[in-house]
């Protein structure tokens, strides 16, 4: 059963506190999905009768500190924003041919950290959110009660 709980407080440098700790076994690492609570509801086109609902997932969130009854968590990118910043090595490679017009070969537009170096974990956001003066992706979103659910849980096998 996946570790669930809420958003507890927003704290700055895209950090949130969740009302789960090291005594409902969260660890650093563990990474969280954030929610709406009761999520949308989906009416069938059809015959204009509810579907149910389907959870719109607002932010992916890394455990970085744990306490006892409390846990503090990054603010990450979803898959689909990473795939849109994938694109600025493209704007990379257009500012360079760009400036080199204009300028001269000599001049090389520095990178973003983006897939220079494929043994790098760092992905470039922190350098790129200095540079534009904030987050990538306006993660405000996330509100204090949104609902937090662990992902990638890793169930014991039973031997079967």
């Amino acid at each position: 059963m996946p570790i669930q709980g809420k958003v507890a407080k927003i704290l700055q440098n895209s950090e949130i506190v969740i009302n789960r700790g090291r005594l409902d076994s969260v660890r650093p690492g563990m990474t969280f999905e954030v929610f709406s609570e009761g999520g949308e509801e989906v009416w069938d086109p059809d015959t204009g009768e509810t579907l149910g609902t389907v959870e719109e997932i607002k932010a992916h969130a890394e455990v970085t500190e744990v306490k006892d009854r409390l846990a503090v968590a990054k603010l990450r990118m979803s898959q689909q924003d990473q795939l849109g910043a994938a694109g600025l090595g493209d704007m990379q490679a257009q500012m360079q041919r760009i400036f080199g017009q204009m300028f001269g070969d000599d001049v090389r537009v520095q990178g973003f950290g983006l897939g220079q170096n494929p043994n790098d974990d760092d992905d470039g956001d922190d350098e790129l959110e200095s540079m534009i003066g904030g987050p990538l992706k306006d993660l405000s979103q996330v509100q204090v009660g949104d609902v937090v659910r662990e992902v990638n849980v890793r169930r014991k096998s039973s031997g079967f």
